[in-house]
């Protein structure tokens, strides 16, 4: 994610809100229909997913039929994906920052990220690591904060508990900037959506009322 003690503090951040961490926010009703509809997977196929947290990507793919690596920078995440992930056994779990990926060039054929980028400082580094590990042609899912939403609720995460305060930095990046990211890696942006907050999901969640309308993440279908 970050580097240097911004990563560190976003490492031990996620560490501490793993086993309370809520993976089925209202949000999820955006990216993951869209994950679903782009990432176009085959038999075999070899699929990355940076940042995988608690799994919800993971688990909307069936591992027996794909070869799926799985990275986080945070232990106590990457321990509670494996706990809740049917067929754990047929993911590969790697520890490791996803600014300085441990692997051969032109490995996997998918990429799929979900809501990391707000926690990288240089988009550019993440885009340039899935160039890189994509094989020619590959496909990317990368999904992140929208700007605005970040705008409204503020960037960092503040948690607290019994135990004391822990604070997890943000970053904005305008969605221009993104597109520029990813074409300085050399990836060609197939899609983009910005979709916003709806009445449904504010029912599911009162407290979200203030968003209503406002653009929640930033969608984007990538090609190598």
């Amino acid at each position: 994610m970050a580097t240097g003690a911004d990563e560190r503090g976003t490492g031990a951040g996620y560490d501490h809100w793993a086993a309370t961490y809520d993976d089925h926010d209202p949000s999820t009703w955006l990216d993951e229909p869209f994950l679903l509809d782009h990432l176009k997977p085959f038999p075999g196929c070899r699929i990355l997913d940076l940042g995988c947290g608690t799994g919800r990507y993971l688990r909307r793919l069936d591992p027996c039929l794909y070869r799926i690596t799985a990275v986080d920078l945070s232990r106590g995440m990457l321990n509670r994906a494996r706990r809740i992930t049917e067929s754990r056994e047929a993911i590969l779990w790697v520890q490791a920052s996803v600014t300085c990926l441990p692997f051969q060039s032109c490995l996997f054929d998918r990429v799929m990220s979900g809501l990391v980028l707000d926690h990288i400082e240089r988009p550019k580094r993440l885009f340039a690591q899935i160039a890189a590990v994509l094989k020619p042609l590959g496909r990317a899912i990368v999904t992140a904060v929208h700007p605005d939403m970040q705008r409204l609720t503020g960037a960092d995460i503040e948690l607290v508990d019994t135990k004391g305060s822990l604070r997890i930095t943000g970053h904005i990046h305008e969605v221009r900037d993104l597109i520029v990211a990813t074409q300085d890696a050399n990836l060609t942006v197939e899609r983009i959506e910005e979709p916003v907050v709806t009445d449904a999901m504010v029912t599911r969640r009162s407290d979200w009322r203030r968003k209503l309308g406002c653009p929640a993440l930033v969608l984007l279908v990538l090609r190598k």
